[in-house]
């Protein structure tokens, strides 16, 4: 029996790209597609008073820096060879070119996803990532044009935490329990000025490491009289954790041994209005010496944060599970 359907044996899921393209903003114009305006520095001063209400002359100071990004393109070509067309046109399974298209997509998707976690610095045609977004000027310097490490510029670094060290050390070897969880997203939200991350994103073994200590702390709860059945069956373990009201999620893409804390209030994904998964449609190949078509798939984007004190990069993590 042949099976008239395209099975894919490869490619990941990433529910970190999911989100962030869900919430994506729309991007256009010429150099830096992307300006964003960030203050790093107060642009007035207080002072107290006394009964005679005098004060000194205020101090004009330019707290105001231009965040500047380019968009980021990836481009996928598309073949359409001349023997293909013939022999499809009237006699196929499997489209070829429905095959490819959709190809097209999950190609274009694994390499988003997987770039979300990198340091993309080494080549100005890649995106940023959160990797670069939440350094503290360790291993990106300079970040939308403004340099973290220049004097004053403080407030423009990411949270960069070694996990290897200080109140939380002992995450370096066994990894995450609850507790060392709840004191590190303590540590970013003060560090933040107050503010949780929305999410935090995990690898996958290092996620199994935390969820262990709460599948250890399970009970079941049964009902006097009550069973359980095929259609009532008892549940362990948990698809995604919550500790202190923060989502924790595993990705595939995320490395073992880091994590990411995002809030999306200042981070976002912004989306090239002009090329936005953006086909060319089919052009001829005739001029080229040869019979077939050709087209192309681009889209345009990066991942973006205004406050990049915001979010943390939480890295030297151990324990993993696998």
């Amino acid at each position: 029996a042949f099976v008239p359907r395209l099975f894919v044996q490869i490619y990941f899921a990433s529910p970190t790209l999911f989100y962030m393209m869900g919430n994506a903003q729309r991007a256009a114009g010429g150099l830096n597609q992307v300006t964003i305006p960030m203050q790093g520095q107060s642009m007035v001063q207080g002072q107290w008073t006394g009964y005679g209400g005098g004060f000194n002359s205020p101090v004009i100071t330019p707290g105001i820096q231009n965040g500047q990004f380019n968009l980021a393109y990836w481009v996928v070509p598309v073949p359409l060879p001349f023997g293909e067309t013939i022999i499809q046109a009237t006699d196929r399974e499997i489209s070829l070119l429905k095959a490819r298209m959709n190809d097209v997509r999950a190609v274009t998707t694994q390499n988003m996803a997987g770039k979300l976690f990198t340091n993309n610095t080494a080549n100005p045609l890649m995106p940023d990532s959160f990797y670069n977004a939440f350094d503290d000027g360790t291993n990106v310097p300079t970040y939308g044009g403004i340099s973290r490490n220049a004097a004053g510029n403080t407030a423009f670094k990411g949270q960069y935490v070694n996990m290897g060290s200080g109140t939380w050390a002992t995450v370096a070897t066994i990894g995450f329990t609850r507790a060392t969880m709840a004191t590190t997203l303590s540590y970013i939200t003060n560090q933040a000025g107050g503010e949780a991350p929305t999410f935090v994103v995990m690898s996958p073994g290092d996620y199994a490491t935390l969820n262990q200590d709460f599948i250890g702390n399970e009970q079941q709860q049964v009902m006097p009289g009550s069973s359980y059945s095929m259609d009532t069956t008892a549940r362990s373990s948990f698809p995604n954790l919550n500790v202190s009201g923060i989502p924790i999620f595993q990705d595939y893409f995320c490395p073992a041994g880091h994590a990411y804390a995002v809030n999306v209030k200042y981070t976002a994904m912004y989306l090239s209005e002009d090329a936005a998964f953006d086909f060319s449609g089919f052009y001829s190949l005739v001029p080229l010496g040869q019979i077939g078509q050709q087209g192309v798939v681009v889209v345009g984007y990066d991942l973006l944060s205004a406050k990049s004190v915001s979010g943390a990069h939480l890295f030297n993590i151990g324990g993993a599970a696998f």
